[in-house]
């Protein structure tokens, strides 16, 4: 037996508590093999001894089916656990939608996405990062508070048409700014990450705010993403910011899924032609400046934009824009 062998046993061992396994979470730091012994040094990343025992007697029953003895030892690193970095073990998949800049349809994409997901019969979450302009309250159409669950000291996501959504547009008067510095985004963030009742989820979008601040950082360090994409419209200059988005995550280690450009054309309504009053451009020369591939364009209907504004989106599933918007889905199962 040899490391990559044992490594992909160590793959089929899940974390508790979670769908994902010890490889995944990167709690292998050494491995040694030599004279029918199996060495482990691992970082669990946990202060809890109940789910230690599981993961040792695990490799144990695993490896003595190869008839390998196996000795472990662990380490504990300084930072976050995996308790804490993980507030959402509920999810499948963990997605990050972001954009550098304002105004490209962001959470409009982060909604309709969604609702794709949805009408692929998955379950869906729906986390609104956004704490200074939640808009998912307004374009899911749902206008009640969250309810909190006292004995569990949890607040119950709102569901509609099978998507679970959490926002602090439900905890706070959504017409009510929100004048906060960064601790307290920060704060608000994990707070509503980490006391959420999620259900079981097979994914779970997070609709981020422009930019790469606090909020971007805040999720990245508390939630273990699974990848991430990137919103752009057709012009110079959005797409420049979308690199420095691209650049981002690059640095965070976190995988790009792809990226999509919004209003990539406009859609007439009465004669089906296309037009290109947003700018013109050819995604795979963007695909060759980002490195990432482009995973749709989307058109801009008048239709979606007015039903994204009134909370129903559901009504317009039978659009080109959606139809797309199915492609960029099965995109992401396959990713």
């Amino acid at each position: 037996m040899n490391k990559e062998e044992v490594m992909e046993i160590l793959s089929t061992i899940r974390y508790p508590g979670y769908s994902k396994s010890l490889t995944d979470f990167k709690v292998v730091k050494s491995v040694e093999v030599k004279d029918g012994m199996v060495e482990l040094i691992l970082n669990l990343g946990t202060t809890d001894d109940k789910k230690r025992r599981i993961v040792y007697d695990e490799i144990r029953e695993k490896f003595g089916e190869k008839e390998m003895k196996v000795n472990i030892s662990t380490v504990q690193e300084k930072g976050t656990t995996v308790e804490q970095k993980h507030y959402v073990p509920s999810a499948k998949k963990r997605i990050a939608v972001l954009s550098a800049k304002g105004g490209v349809g962001k959470s409009t994409f982060s909604v309709a996405l969604s609702i794709a997901l949805r009408q692929r019969k998955h379950t869906v979450g729906l986390f609104d990062a956004d704490v200074h302009g939640p808009d998912v309250p307004r374009m899911l159409g749902i206008r009640e508070p969250a309810r909190s669950d006292k004995e569990k000291n949890k607040i119950i996501p709102n569901e509609k048409n099978g998507i679970y959504s959490m926002s602090l547009g439900y905890v706070v008067d959504p017409e009510t700014p929100v004048i906060w510095k960064g601790a307290m985004v920060t704060k608000a963030i994990v707070e509503l990450l980490q006391f959420t009742d999620w259900p079981e989820m097979d994914y779970f979008v997070v609709d981020l705010p422009p930019g790469t601040g606090d909020a971007a950082l805040t999720i990245n360090q508390n939630m273990d993403l699974d990848g991430a994409i990137i919103i752009t419209t057709p012009n110079k200059l959005a797409i420049a910011d979308a690199a420095r988005a691209v650049s981002y995550y690059n640095q965070l280690g976190t995988k790009i899924i792809g990226f999509v450009e919004n209003s990539g054309y406009f859609l007439c309504n009465e004669c089906g032609k296309r037009s290109y009053p947003f700018g013109k451009t050819d995604p795979i020369e963007i695909e060759t400046q980002f490195k990432v591939p482009c995973i749709g364009v989307l058109p801009f209907e008048p239709k979606v934009e007015e039903t994204s504004d009134e909370g129903n989106l559901f009504s317009v599933v039978d659009t080109e824009f959606f139809k797309v918007m199915d492609s960029i889905a099965e995109k992401i199962e396959n990713s």
